[in-house]
């Protein structure tokens, strides 16, 4: 963790992040998957699917990352375990954007999201499993400042490349006539299937 809470602007050297950048100065954004270790990479992929047309059916910019963690970390047995996850851009301000991904977070069963608040000068992880402990459900642990454009015990890539995003979001409006058509309809069998598990009450 140590690693994660020294200075944001560091990455700004790498001009190809300076457009991320632009998003957290100007937009709360926000990190997170539907990963699980439980659940086969099929698996995995298909729930990353659902999540992402919950995303962009809420209007929210997104681009794909690598989440990372380095087991054993500077040591000879150091190996990087990896999932996809993505970065999400509250680009219209939408005042429930927290409160949105952390309910996605626990509907995806993740011990916590990363919310990188307005500004980007300070983020923070936030528990979303009533099963956790670190941090808590609920609780904000900070991560301080993040270092960009090196490896670190905790991160996120592209391309084999420590804190390098896309540098365009995708968003529900760039999407084509038939990409448009799969985000509704994946959003609509979740909402189905919600509806299921939750009959109301008479």
């Amino acid at each position: 963790m140590k690693d994660l809470m020294e200075n944001w602007q560091r990455f700004l050297v790498e001009s190809s992040l300076s457009r991320l950048y632009k998003h957290m100065v100007e937009h709360d954004s926000a990190i997170l998957s539907a990963f699980r270790n439980e659940f086969t990479r099929e698996e995995n992929y298909a729930r990353n699917r659902e999540l992402k047309a919950t995303l962009l059916d809420w209007g929210f910019g997104v681009t794909k990352v690598v989440g990372s963690y380095i087991e054993n970390f500077q040591t000879p047995k150091a190996m990087e375990v990896s999932e996809q996850s993505f970065f999400v851009s509250n680009r219209e301000d939408d005042p429930q954007f927290t409160e949105v991904i952390g309910e996605l977070g626990e509907e995806y069963n993740q011990d916590s999201v990363l919310i990188i608040p307005l500004g980007a000068e300070d983020a923070y992880l936030l528990g979303t499993s009533s099963k956790g402990e670190y941090p808590m459900y609920g609780a904000q642990e900070s991560v301080g400042s993040l270092k960009m454009g090196e490896e670190a015990e905790f991160m996120s890539k592209v391309s084999d490349r420590p804190i390098t995003f896309s540098e365009s979001l995708e968003t529900y409006e760039g999407l084509s006539r038939n990409s448009k058509w799969a985000v509704k309809k994946i959003v609509e069998r979740i909402k189905r299937e919600k509806a299921a598990k939750n009959p109301p009450k008479s």
